[in-house]
């Protein structure tokens, strides 16, 4: 083709063909141009597909990320609640009612309010997203915004947990003085038995350092469950946002 365009340029040259030669240069111009420009835009044209299919692919991988964190963060929630309303029933009863002391539910008690669960969401593809840059594909600022600061909100409420747990872990030699662990752990593990020594729950209820655990259990777990319950929203509105983005595909 450049060689045809030469001698026609070449022969309105000789003729001395200003006119004619000027408007065939401009007219060649043209045609490059147009060349570029329709390189060009093919070019972004398959750099955008390339985009879209890797904004697709990490919209989803963040999507099975999510639910299964809020599979993981339901069930920390409703632990915690057992343990948060248990605690309650071991604050609320009475040393000196003979009744409530024979219940065997005392045990079952005991046992769930010592859980120790906690939310320990999987991150890999938030991290990989945001570490290569290609969060940015995402056009919702709002959710771009909310995965930057997911970890960081996270933390928070993880505060509330090691709390929880520091709580249960101090508890254990106060228990231990008058309930042996194998009469209360033996709720979830059978095979354990029942302990040989007598459990003693009226002196262990009667111990003022178990009731400072019950009291720091009871708010600690009540703080934890406050800010577990924002983070639930929080993985739900980013799964929501996500669902949009992937539709809008």
């Amino acid at each position: 083709m450049t060689p045809f365009f030469r001698r026609i340029r070449h022969k309105l040259a000789n003729d001395n063909q200003f006119l004619r030669y000027s408007r065939y240069a401009v007219g060649e111009i043209a045609l490059v141009v147009v060349g570029i420009l329709i390189a060009l835009q093919i070019n972004n044209w398959h750099e955008n597909r390339k985009n879209i299919a890797k904004k697709e692919m990490q919209l989803k991988a963040l999507q099975v990320e999510f639910t299964s964190n809020l599979t993981q963060l339901n069930e920390v929630i409703s632990y915690d609640n057992l343990v948060f309303k248990t605690t309650k029933k071991l604050l609320q009863l009475n040393p000196e009612n003979s009744i409530e002391m024979a219940s065997d539910s005392l045990r079952y008690w005991l046992q769930y309010s010592s859980y120790r669960w906690t939310f320990n969401p999987i991150n890999g593809a938030l991290r990989s997203a945001i570490s290569s840059g290609d969060i940015h594909l995402i056009q919702r600022d709002s959710l771009v915004d909310m995965l930057f600061g997911w970890e960081d909100f996270v933390a928070d409420a993880k505060e509330e947990e090691e709390r929880c747990v520091a709580a249960v872990i101090a508890s254990q030699p106060i228990i231990e003085k008058y309930i042996r662990k194998v009469d209360y752990k033996s709720v979830h593990i059978p095979e354990l038995g029942r302990s040989r020594f007598p459990a003693d729950y009226q002196s262990l209820l009667q111990d003022p350092l178990f009731e400072d655990f019950l009291g720091e259990r009871y708010i600690s777990m009540d703080e934890a469950l406050y800010e577990l319950n924002n983070v639930k929203k929080k993985n739900v509105l980013i799964l929501k946002l996500i669902n949009i983005e992937l539709n809008e595909i």
